[in-house]
Formats: C-alpha cells, sequence, structure tokens
C-alpha cells in the first residue's frame, strides 16, 4: 500500500480534510460550533493548510494531523470570520468556546491539536506514520516536545498515544465552563512526548 505523506494540505483535499476533521473531532468541536453547516463554514474560513501532516491513498484523503506552534495552529479561528458566520453574540460565544480548548504552545513544543484517519483506512498504520512523521520533523527543527490533549471518552486513543510513548502530565476538568457549553466529556488529559 502506497501513502504519500505531505506536510501541508493540497487544495482538492480541504473540503475532504474538513468533513474528516470535524467528524474525528465532533465531540470538542459540536458543542462550540453547532452541527449545522455553519460549523463546516467555520472551519473552511479558519484553517491554516501549512500547519497539518496529511496521509494522501488512492487520490483520496485518507488522514489528517493538525499541529499548532507559538505562532498558530491549524485551527485558528479569527474573530471577524465567526462574527459572519454566526453573528455578533455568536461570535463572541464560539470565541470563548473555542478559548476552552485552546493550548498555549511553548517556543519548543508542537502540540498536536487534532487526528483523524479515515473509517475504511484505521488499523493500517496512516495514524501513527503521521505522528512519526511529526518526530522526525520535531527533532531535525530541536522541537524538545510534542503535546496532545484526549479526552475521557476516548480511551482506545489514550491507549495507543501511550503506546507512542506519550506520558500522562496532567488531568484537566471543565467545570464550571461545562455549566455553560455542554460537552459531552467531563476531563481531557494533556500528554506529553519528549523528543531526543
Amino acid at each position: 500500500m502506497q501513502v504519500d505523506y505531505k506536510d501541508y494540505l493540497p487544495y482538492e483535499f480541504r473540503a475532504s480534510a474538513i468533513q474528516l476533521y470535524f467528524t474525528a473531532l465532533k465531540e470538542k468541536l459540536e458543542p462550540i460550533l453547532g452541527s449545522d453547516g455553519r460549523a463546516i463554514k467555520a472551519l473552511e474560513n479558519n484553517i491554516a493548510t501549512g500547519k497539518c501532516l496529511v496521509a494522501i491513498f488512492d487520490e483520496k484523503l485518507v488522514g489528517i494531523m493538525g499541529i499548532q506552534t507559538n505562532k498558530g495552529g491549524f485551527l485558528n479561528p479569527r474573530f471577524k470570520t465567526m462574527v459572519n458566520i454566526y453573528g455578533i453574540l455568536g461570535g463572541i460565544i464560539r470565541m470563548g468556546g473555542l478559548m476552552i480548548l485552546h493550548h498555549t504552545t511553548r517556543t519548543d513544543e508542537l502540540y498536536i491539536d487534532g487526528v483523524a484517519v479515515a473509517h475504511e483506512m484505521r488499523g493500517k498504520g496512516i495514524g501513527s506514520s503521521l505522528f512519526d512523521l511529526l518526530e522526525r520533523s520535531a527533532s531535525e527543527k530541536r522541537i524538545r516536545m510534542i503535546s496532545l490533549e484526549v479526552i475521557d471518552t476516548n480511551p482506545r486513543a489514550k491507549a495507543l498515544y501511550e503506546h507512542l510513548g506519550f506520558e500522562v502530565m496532567k488531568v484537566q476538568t471543565l467545570w464550571p465552563l461545562s455549566l455553560f457549553i455542554k460537552f459531552p466529556f467531563r476531563s481531557s488529559t494533556l500528554m506529553i512526548k519528549k523528543i531526543g
């Protein structure tokens, strides 16, 4: 199986990448962005195509990993765009909701803000290859750590990350913020992997 990996999102795969990303991160994003077409529109207008790794197989996008540095991330919401999509109050509320999920990234850190593999390609090493590619890139750039967060309703992903060498740093609950936004999970675990 010949999979092509790239460190940017080619334009022709933009729509499929947004759909795959939103579907994989639905538990985190849907309570904030909603489930209607505006959520996809918000993603279309707020992604940085150079802040990701992608996997392409048989002319289809089959995997994506959003990456955040101290200079921004794959999902890079802009207030003006959010107001245009959701109105002033809706834009403010959604920007606040996205800030709940925001991770402040250090200069020597890469943060994975989402990983998605197409359902039919799971178990074929796509996700692991994306992680390997990111780790090699981090090492070349003298990055000292890779971090990510995993929600409590996804123990399978947590087990995978532990298998890949990530260690738990801290567990954070959403309370009292969960009083305002109803997330389908109660906590997230910050995990890191030291490089070099």
